[in-house]
This record gives structure tokens, C-alpha cells and sequence, in this order.
């Protein structure tokens, strides 16, 4: 085998090589008799055009920045000036696409120095957080305006009168709301504080405030004649309860402010009892309570009190008979009478505040003392009406409710005229 020299190309190698060097300028400087593989040659050769292209097309950073600028504020004016969700779903599709005209100016960062494209990347980012910001609350008030519209074009006038029916009769408050602030008025004009709604008087009781702080612990006889609705128990939490009475609020008072204090609570409570004529598993009662200085107050001062609203709700002339009792949270305790149309009627009990419920509440029983008292708001409203049934309050029959007055002061008039009696079959 005969092995050649190198030397000078000769025939079709050379004749390449000078095609090469007249066709692309950016290899005339190299040797004719050395030339490059034409694969090589092609990738240097484009490299050298590019980085040629970019010198001659370099763009600044500034330049860039401030039309990216100019673009959010008109897309933001656009946005603001549009009245319809159709209208700012256009402006989205037309600068939030990859079509848009900030996807286009990211475009150019490949004209950028390396050291320039993370500037352009952070202005680009916040120019498009800025955007879509701009159109998530735009949207919002287009929504809310949509809303809003809505609402005023079917407003309904609340103060009109009612649609008459039949008779053209309207209704009025119920009886049993009349009778039972007709009963906090005349407290609140003796001076007593109303205490009521779900924070101060919650009807949803815990076993401590309905009972135990009550003097009625749990193995207390007086709780089987106040035997109530009990919340299924969870693990975890204290037994929870329907109120059976009132006199929940007066502890809660006791241990919010203290002693000297004179309140009037009023509210519905439930017990387990099977509604008959006379009893329902749900009703409302107004209890008072009222603490002084030791002395200042005395069982004369409560029979005062009882008389006194006693006249103002069945009339000066009304008779009113104090026997012995017994409650648990009272001592000593009575039950009250009047004489009302011809016989005897319980209508409430009362009594000195029991030392031990002071104390349980945070109270020094030695520095202070008072009394309470409660009833029930339906056995008012029967004995003044003439009901026979207490289940006729509840059956929401109009022709039995409009007997009655309708206001406080209708109710007020009548009791002064004597002209409550029998409700009309």
C-alpha cells in the first residue's frame, strides 16, 4: 500500500474550497488549502450571521420597559372606560393572550444582553400582575353593578299596606307581645333594667345557670316539676338545655355587674308538660330581680312592688291575697292572688333572694340582699282576656286575635275602663 503525503488539495477539493471562500464573506480570511468539513463550516458560519444580526438589531432595555408601561396604562384605561362583562372579556382575550401585545414585547428579549433579560423579565411580570388585577376587580364592580340593578328593579315597598283579602281585614300584634311589654314598661318606669336577647339571656342554657347556681342540684326534688328539653349530649361539652325559667338571666347579671343591680328579664322558656287548657311545653315569663345594701330592702318593699304592678296591670281597684311557699332560689317565698272577676287567681311568686344563690353568683350575701319575682305572661293574658284555653293563643285564628287590642295603649284604655272580659265564641 502506497501512502501519500499531505499536501496542496488538487481537483474537486480544491475547487470547493474556492467556491467557499467567494460565496461567504465571513470565511475569505480563511485558507484555501485548509479548508473547514462543510458541516462545521455551515454551524460557524451562522453563528457568525446572528451574533452579526443582533449587533445590528441591539435594543435597550429602557426602550423595552417603557412600551411594556405605555401598554398596561392604556389597557388599564380601556378597562375602566368598559360597561359590560362581554366588554372587559375582549380587552382580556386581546392583552392577556399569547397574542397580545406584552406576550409580542417579551418577544424581543432575545435582542437583549444577558444581563438585561431579567430586567425586562420583572417589569413583563409586573405589568401582567398589574393587568389581571386591574380585571378581577373591574369584573367585581361589573358584577356587583349587574347586582345591584337587579335589586333596584324588584324592590318591593315593605311599607305598603297589605293586599286586603275577604273583609279587608289587617292583622296586629299578637296578644301575648302586647301583654308582655306592657309588663317590662311598667318595670322600666320603676326603675328596672330590660336585660334580653341571645347574648345577655340566651334561651339555650347550660345545667349551672338553669339549675345548680339556683340552689337546685342535681338530686333536688323541685327539678321534676321543671323537667326540660335536654341537647343530645356531645363528648366533650357540658350538658346543654332549653331555659325553664328566667331566672337563668338574673345569675348571669349577678356575676356581669354585680350588686346593686335592678333588672326585668322577659322571654320564652319550655318545659316537658303536656299542652292542655292550662299548660304547654312552651311559654314566656318576666322575672325581676332587685339587690341593695343590706337593710335598704325588705319583704315590705316586695309586697309594695307586687301591688303596685298589680294595680297597673288589672286596675286600681284589684284585691291582692300573699300566701306562704316554697322555691328553691327564694327564702322566704309566696305565691300572689288576686281577685278578679269574682274569685281567686294565682298569678305569681316571689320572694327574698335565698343567701346561697347571692354567694354561688359572686355576691356577699352578708353585705347585700333583695328579692324577686316572676309570672307567666300567658296566665296574665287569660285571666285579663277571659280565656278559657291557653291553646287558643297559639292556633293563629284571626278571628279570636282581633278581639283584642292591637297596641299598648288600646290595651292600657281598656284595663282602665274595665272593658276587657269573655273573648266571643
Amino acid at each position: 500500500m502506497v501512502k501519500r503525503r499531505a499536501g496542496p488539495p488538487t481537483g474537486t477539493t480544491a475547487a470547493l474550497a474556492v467556491a467557499l471562500l467567494v460565496a461567504c464573506s465571513c470565511c475569505r480570511s480563511g485558507s484555501a488549502f485548509a479548508p473547514p468539513p462543510l458541516t462545521s463550516h455551515r454551524q460557524q458560519c451562522r453563528g457568525r450571521q446572528q451574533h452579526a444580526l443582533r449587533a445590528e438589531t441591539a435594543i435597550n432595555i429602557d426602550t423595552v420597559s417603557q412600551e411594556l408601561l405605555e401598554i398596561s396604562a392604556k389597557a388599564q384605561q380601556e378597562m375602566d372606560a368598559a360597561t359590560t362583562l362581554q366588554e372587559l372579556e375582549d380587552l382580556r382575550r386581546v392583552y392577556l393572550t399569547k397574542k397580545g401585545p406584552v406576550q409580542k414585547v417579551m418577544g424581543q428579549m432575545r435582542l437583549l444582553s444577558p444581563e438585561d433579560k431579567p430586567k425586562l423579565g420583572k417589569v413583563s411580570n409586573e405589568v401582567k400582575d398589574t393587568l389581571e388585577t386591574k380585571l378581577a376587580d373591574r369584573k367585581n364592580a361589573l358584577e356587583m353593578a349587574v347586582i345591584e340593578a337587579q335589586i333596584a328593579s324588584e324592590t318591593l315597598d315593605v311599607t305598603l299596606p297589605a293586599i286586603p283579602y275577604a273583609r279587608h281585614r289587617t292583622g296586629h300584634r299578637h296578644p301575648l307581645s302586647i301583654m308582655q311589654e306592657l309588663a317590662v314598661d311598667i318595670f322600666v318606669d320603676m326603675g328596672y333594667d330590660l336585660v334580653d336577647g341571645t347574648v345577655d339571656a340566651p334561651e339555650i342554657e347550660n345545667d349551672y345557670y338553669c339549675f345548680e347556681a339556683l340552689n337546685c342540684p342535681p338530686d333536688h326534688p323541685a327539678r321534676d316539676m321543671q323537667d326540660t328539653f335536654y341537647v343530645k349530649e356531645q363528648p366533650g361539652f357540658e350538658p346543654l338545655l332549653l331555659r325553664t325559667h328566667t331566672s337563668a338571666v338574673q345569675i348571669r347579671q349577678l356575676e356581669a355587674r354585680g350588686a346593686p343591680l335592678a333588672i326585668v328579664a322577659p322571654g320564652r322558656v319550655y318545659r316537658r308538660d303536656t299542652p292542655d287548657a292550662t299548660h304547654a311545653p312552651e311559654f314566656h315569663q318576666v322575672e325581676i330581680l332587685h339587690l341593695r345594701r343590706k337593710g335598704e330592702l325588705t319583704l315590705a318593699h316586695l309586697k309594695g312592688t307586687v301591688e303596685a304592678f298589680l294595680q297597673k296591670m288589672f286596675g286600681p281597684d284589684v284585691k291582692t291575697r300573699f300566701r306562704g311557699s316554697f322555691f328553691p332560689f327564694t327564702e322566704p317565698s309566696m305565691e300572689v292572688d288576686i281577685w278578679f272577676k269574682g274569685r281567686w287567681m294565682e298569678v305569681l311568686g316571689c320572694g327574698m333572694v335565698d343567701p346561697r344563690v347571692l354567694e354561688m353568683a359572686g355576691v356577699d350575701p352578708v353585705e347585700y340582699a333583695g328579692f324577686a319575682a316572676g309570672f307567666g305572661v300567658e296566665r296574665f293574658a287569660m285571666v285579663l282576656f277571659g280565656v278559657p284555653d291557653l291553646r287558643m293563643f297559639w292556633e293563629s285564628d284571626v278571628r279570636f286575635l282581633e278581639q283584642w287590642p292591637s297596641d299598648i295603649q288600646s290595651l292600657k284604655d281598656a284595663i282602665r275602663e274595665g272593658s276587657l272580659g269573655s273573648p266571643q265564641s
